[in-house]
């Protein structure tokens, strides 16, 4: 029987096709957004200093600024382009985690416009204000000062513990709350579809793991806010402090557990298993529990670190098809497949660790 025909049948016609390919024209996003925030402001904008801040494989980022007769205005603008590697893309979460965190002890850009539909840019879209700082990446952190990398790694857990505090039921999270089914169960689901497409490379592994996850997914001790991208890089630091917690595209109610599993991953910690090289294990753990309030389940922990494996292999085969099957010509996505092994290896580890 060929190797494809082996995979679980309940999952492989659930896969969606994740790439569009198509270009964003600058040049007109930015025309569309003079016009967008004109309308929207009701003055007369002009968009200046406008350029891409990064060239990641999921949201495009602007940075701009809005020059009217109110003066001028730093701003960022997030468009999910129909060929980002999780297309197709809804500005929903990213909208509601800035709409309910605001003036909460988790910091965030304060939003200023958005639209789901994208009628304007062609795109879905939204717009926050600039926050000052700098974006740390784990792998450059070793030029850091230890000290200073402590204090940062304690205020990221901290600002962890106040999201999972927040009563989501008041908020606009609890609108993604859809149907009975949890959302880490849709998820799993929606991984294991992905890694089913014929045109993904077969591992037998995930194969099984998938299910056994899907299977074995432990009751949460409360429902939480969750990022789901919690994690070194995801934050813009500026004088010692945490100014700005990004990237809120995954975020859903679900449990605890999965965000702290993600943010102690060592693919995220320059492959130390100390957050950020500096806190250990058992200090975060406790650190979070005070500060939360919520008991971390060891068992719950280490499933959520085998699943955060699960979904880093998946996300790779999701890369490595963008780049082989659907044309997308960065040779960041074709290096991705050489990390494979190595990310199941691990995987096999964990989930023996918590099977």
């Amino acid at each position: 029987m060929p190797e494809a025909a082996k995979r679980s049948d309940d999952v492989a016609d659930a896969a969606p096709d994740l790439m569009r390919p198509a270009a964003v024209n600058d040049d007109a996003v930015r025309s569309a957004l003079a016009r967008h925030l004109s309308r929207t402001s009701g003055s007369r904008t002009e968009i200046t200093s406008f350029g891409r801040k990064s060239s990641g494989f999921s949201w495009i980022t602007y940075a701009f600024v809005a020059r009217s007769a109110e003066g001028d205005r730093k701003l960022i603008l997030r468009v999910g382009p129909p060929s980002g590697l999780f297309a197709p893309y809804t500005v929903l979460p990213q909208v509601y985690a800035l709409q309910s965190l605001a003036g909460t002890g988790v910091p965030v850009p304060a939003l200023v416009s958005s639209e789901q539909d994208g009628a304007e840019i062609g795109f879905p879209f939204f717009i926050c204000a600039h926050v000052e700082g700098e974006v740390p990446a784990p792998w450059a952190a070793s030029e850091l000062d230890p000290e200073h990398k402590r204090a940062i790694a304690r205020q990221f857990v901290e600002i962890l513990a106040s999201l999972h505090r927040i009563d989501a039921g008041t908020t606009p999270f609890a609108t993604l709350q859809q149907g009975e089914e949890r959302a880490e169960l849709r998820a799993i689901s929606g991984w294991r579809a992905s890694l089913a497409r014929p045109t993904a490379r077969y591992y037998p592994l995930l194969d099984w793991g998938g299910r056994w996850l899907h299977d074995n997914c432990p009751q949460p001790p409360r429902r939480t806010i969750v990022h789901g991208d919690y994690r070194i890089g995801n934050f813009i630091e500026h004088e010692g402090r945490i100014t700005a917690i990004l990237d809120w595209e995954l975020t859903h109610l679900g449990d605890p557990h999965e965000d702290l599993a993600w943010a102690m991953m060592p693919t995220f910690n320059a492959r130390s298993r100390k957050l950020y090289g500096v806190l250990e294990r058992a200090e975060v753990i406790d650190l979070y529990q005070r500060a939360s309030g919520i008991a971390v389940s060891d068992r719950s922990l280490a499933f959520y670190e085998a699943y955060a494996l699960y979904q880093a292999a998946a996300i790779q085969m999701c890369a490595v098809r963008a780049f082989e099957v659907d044309r997308f010509n960065d040779m960041r996505l074709a290096v991705m497949a050489s990390q494979m092994p190595s990310i199941v290896r691990a995987f096999e580890r964990a989930l023996e660790a918590v099977a």
